[in-house]
């Protein structure tokens, strides 16, 4: 199988309006979950899936010991983690102390080898980049209230159905109508459904 791809316009950064060349980027199929690889692995070799998840685990461990340790850790032929620091801007070195500075992000340098072996073939996306559904909050909210009327509770896949919303976009929705006291939460993680509070009348 080949990578899809579709285009998109550079964002302007002046900000004038002025039309920005287009660029291709690939579109994303979803997102590989750690027991698909794991599965994956066990169906490849003489593993079993918990051998794999206990490798797995212990690479997690030991990576994220030795870059607390400010080394640098080479994972195969994939690349090298680093770790870097953030703390305020100063001139001088004497205006800032060791309980200023912080880990902040993790960094991955891919080796050249494992970044050809990553290429593959590409072709034009037949349907392209999916795009939210620009609906005014106050109809979105007139829709979940429609599906509530006859279910006892939404999911995210569900409003994301009714409204048109991709999946992060719906997810913001949902918690902001929690946040505002409109909807209430049952369950946890990917258990989690909506439904109604009382006395709450439609959003603007």
């Amino acid at each position: 199988m080949a990578a899809e791809y579709d285009f998109r316009r550079r964002p302007n950064p002046k900000g004038d309006g002025e039309l920005q060349p287009l660029y291709p980027r690939i579109v994303n199929k979803g997102t590989i979950e750690m027991e698909r690889l794991v599965q994956d692995i066990a169906d490849m070799s003489s593993f079993t899936p918990g051998d794999v998840k206990g490798v797995v685990a212990l690479l997690e461990d030991r990576i994220s010991y030795y870059l607390s340790e400010g080394h640098h850790v080479q994972l195969g032929d994939i690349g090298y983690f680093s770790a870097s620091l953030q703390a305020r801007p100063v001139m001088d070195p004497k205006e800032i102390h060791s309980q200023t500075i912080f880990f902040g992000k993790v960094h991955l340098r891919v080796s050249p080898d494992f970044r050809k072996r990553c290429a593959g073939y590409v072709e034009r996306a037949k349907y392209g980049f999916r795009k939210s559904a620009e609906l005014s909050g106050a109809e979105r909210y007139r829709r979940l209230l429609a599906f509530l009327e006859t279910h006892p509770f939404i999911t995210r896949h569900d409003y994301s159905g009714i409204t048109g919303l991709l999946k992060n976009k719906a997810l913001n929705d949902l918690n902001l109508l929690v946040e505002k006291g409109y909807l209430n939460t049952v369950g946890q993680g990917s258990h989690k459904v909506y439904v109604r509070a009382d006395n709450k009348e439609v959003i603007e």
